[in-house]
C-alpha cells in the first residue's frame, strides 16, 4: 500500500496531465490488507477453536441471514461515525461489519463442510428464485439510481437503500453466481 497506491495516483495525475507528486493514499491494496489480516486471525483461531460442523442452510434461510446482515450494515453505516469508517485502512466499515466479515467467515465455514456439493446440487426451483431475486434487486437498484422511486416528498429513497440493500442482495447473488458458473461452465 505504501507502494501501490501512490503509484495509481501517479499513473492517474499524469494521463490527466497534472503535475506529478508522490501522495501517500491507501489504494486498492487496502482490500489485500484486510485479506491478509482475516486470514492470520482465521490462522490463530483454527489453532485452538474446534472445527464447525454443519450442513448447508437452505437458501431461504441464507436469505433470512442476509436480511439480518442488512441490519448490522444499517447500524454500522448509521453507528459508525466519520471519521472512525477508515479505521486500519478499512474504506468504510459498514461494509467491513455487514459483507467482508461475515462472507470470509461463510467461506471458511462451507469450505470446510462441502457446501459446494449443495449448491451444484440446488433444485431447480431455488436456482430460478435466487435468479429472479438477484435480477429483481438489480431492477430495484437501477430504479433508485435513476431517481424514479423518489416519490416519498422528504425520504432520501437512495441513501436508505444504499444502506440497506448490499447484504440481502449480495447472499442471493453470491448462490446464483457460483450455480451459474458450476451449471454452465464447469459442469
Amino acid at each position: 500500500s505504501l507502494l501501490l497506491g501512490p503509484i495509481l495516483g501517479l499513473y492517474c495525475r499524469a494521463y490527466g496531465g497534472y503535475p506529478l507528486d508522490y501522495v501517500w493514499t491507501a489504494g486498492p491494496p487496502w482490500f489485500i490488507l484486510w485479506l491478509l489480516n482475516f486470514t492470520m486471525i482465521y490462522a490463530v483461531i483454527a489453532q485452538f477453536a474446534a472445527p464447525v460442523k454443519m450442513n448447508m442452510p437452505h437458501p431461504v434461510i441464507l436469505l433470512l441471514f442476509g436480511a439480518f446482515l442488512s441490519a448490522a450494515f444499517y447500524g454500522a453505516a448509521v453507528g459508525v461515525p466519520e471519521v472512525w469508517s477508515s479505521l486500519g485502512n478499512m474504506v468504510m466499515w459498514k461494509f467491513g461489519i455487514g459483507l467482508y466479515v461475515p462472507f470470509f467467515t461463510a467461506g471458511i465455514i462451507a469450505g470446510r463442510n462441502d457446501w459446494m456439493k449443495s449448491v451444484e446440487e440446488m433444485e431447480t426451483w431455488c436456482v430460478w428464485m435466487l435468479r429472479t431475486i438477484a435480477v429483481g434487486f438489480w431492477v430495484l437498484i437501477f430504479c433508485t439510481v435513476g431517481g424514479w422511486l423518489s416519490f416519498i416528498p422528504n425520504f432520501n429513497v437512495f441513501m436508505t437503500a444504499n444502506s440497506l440493500i448490499p447484504p440481502v442482495f449480495a447472499v442471493p447473488m453470491t448462490l446464483a453466481l457460483i450455480q451459474f458458473f458450476h451449471q454452465y461452465f464447469n459442469g
